[in-house]
């Protein structure tokens, strides 16, 4: 079997509408939206290596210095499959995809 880093991708813009419709919702809608990544993740545990995890603020760093930076990525994930196709099928009823424009990349982890 093959490993794939799966990143969580989303515009800025919806990732800020989210955070904004999440402070409206009640604890047990929160907890419903929670579940459905509990069932997802259940459905496909024999494919996850590593849940991963969402990802905080983020750091730009150049060899001019460092700074803050916003970007896309909203969460990683690392699974495994014979190919990158049936790795890609993994992710298609991701609950991920229930936010504005939102993707997974799909990436194939290179043996070194």
């Amino acid at each position: 079997m093959k490993k794939f880093l799966a990143v969580f991708v989303a515009p800025i813009a919806s990732y800020d509408k989210m955070k904004e419709q999440m402070k409206n919702k009640t604890p047990e809608e929160r907890q419903a939206g929670m579940e459905k990544w509990k069932q997802w993740m259940d459905a496909h545990k024999a494919d996850i290596v590593d849940p991963g995890a969402p990802v905080g603020s983020a750091k730009h760093v150049t060899k001019s210095g460092v700074s803050d930076t916003r970007n896309e990525i909203g969460g990683y994930m690392v699974v495994q499959a014979e190919s990158s196709e049936k790795a890609a099928e993994i992710f298609k009823d991701a609950p991920h995809g229930e936010i504005e424009n939102a993707a997974v990349d799909v990436m194939e982890m290179m043996q070194m």
